[in-house]
């Protein structure tokens, strides 16, 4: 009866999350080719960098290969204690332009405040933020302006994809991009924050930016909120041809899923329990047939249930992962799933003791009337 009680409830979250996949997959597409022409709007890359000596000179070689013809490029040194200075000064010949990170003010997190200090200092129409580790190529800003002008949008937000397949962090890594996909809701929709382009003036109306998200661990979830309610937010998942990759390390990776993963499940306990449960009941089937191989018909039933979830877990990471990878991640699946419960437990303990870090420093809760921004309510 439990045997049959626990398949039924996995049969469930399998259905849905193949409903799921099927369904987000394909409305977060993108679409477009690169724009041209005369009048187009000026791009300012905003880069926060604080210890990033491992792929900052890569990043930035990207960047500079942009064909995009009104393009400027701001780095912010955001208190590094290695040679992250040094890296971005060297790129001044090419254009790169160096900003000096001020002391961090109380009410403010490292990321958002540096952001802030861009968001001050770029002249571009557009201001475009871009983790370190994520990647860009000669086309992708064109493209980026084009999916911002039809329809007319003021923010944009980009999944990226994984592609090198020979590093260890991309077999090993989380799957915090899927649940951020599939987690996302009408009212709720997903946004990345390895990638947004964003309306200056938009950000600046009534003089705001980012003061309101001071402490905010996903400013650009909130701006994205709001913005969606008028229609003014676009969320896309990276193509081969818009060309938005990401080569995060392992260890970073596990960190910034213990820092966002309680957020993502809603800063609740209880619902962050729950959706513990839920992850349990996909590898329920493994368990069942490791257990009950001697029961032909509830092997069988879990057989089916494994091949359901493979199905559906192929059809959101094909776009998320070069094939190598994917293969890789099918076989492994319990252990992945393991490992994201173990990181989801960590980020519910480390939230609730106040004992979560971002790049060295101490992440503390926002009250809730912080986390708004009102931009034409």
């Amino acid at each position: 009866m439990v045997i049959q009680l626990l398949l039924s409830a996995s049969t469930a979250v399998s259905l849905a999350f193949f409903i799921r996949s099927y369904a987000t997959i394909r409305k977060f597409k993108p679409s477009g080719v690169p724009v041209v022409g005369q009048n187009l709007p000026t791009v300012s890359v905003c880069i926060a960098a604080r210890n990033e000596t491992h792929a900052l000179a890569q990043s930035l070689e990207r960047i500079l290969k942009n064909d995009y013809p009104k393009l400027e490029i701001l780095v912010l040194d955001d208190s590094s204690t290695d040679d992250t200075s040094l890296i971005i000064k060297s790129f001044a010949s090419a254009g790169v332009r160096f900003v000096a990170g001020d002391s961090l003010p109380p009410g403010w997190l490292g990321k958002n405040h540096a952001y802030q200090t861009l968001i001050n200092e770029a002249s571009g129409d557009l201001i475009l933020f871009l983790d370190v580790d994520t990647f860009i190529q000669r086309d992708t800003t064109a493209r980026l302006v084009d999916m911002m002008s039809s329809p007319q949008v003021s923010m944009v937000s980009v999944l990226p994809r994984r592609t090198d397949i020979e590093h260890t962090s991309a077999l090993l890594g989380t799957l915090r991009y899927h649940w951020e996909l599939l987690l996302g809701t009408r009212k709720n929709p997903p946004a990345a924050s390895a990638l947004w382009i964003v309306e200056k003036a938009a950000l600046l109306k009534d003089g705001v930016g980012l003061n309101n998200y001071g402490m905010a661990v996903r400013p650009e979830r909130h701006l994205a909120r709001q913005l969606h309610r008028q229609g003014a937010y676009r969320y896309f998942v990276s193509s081969k041809e818009l060309g938005v990759t990401f080569e995060k390390r392992l260890r970073s990776q596990w960190e910034t899923a213990v820092r966002l993963y309680y957020p993502i499940t809603g800063r609740n306990i209880v619902q962050s329990l729950l959706f513990m449960f839920v992850l349990g009941l996909f590898i329920a089937p493994f368990v069942v047939i490791l257990l009950l191989n001697w029961d032909k018909t509830a092997s069988q039933w879990a057989l089916t249930l494994i091949a359901l979830n493979l199905v559906s877990f192929w059809i959101v990471s094909r776009r998320l992962n070069a094939k190598p990878i994917l293969i890789f991640k099918l076989i492994f699946w319990p252990l992945m799933i393991i490992q994201e419960i173990v990181l989801l437990l960590r980020s519910i303990y480390m939230h609730v003791t106040g004992s979560v870090t971002w790049k060295g420093r101490r992440v503390s809760a926002q009250p809730i009337s912080h986390e708004r921004l009102e931009i034409n309510e």
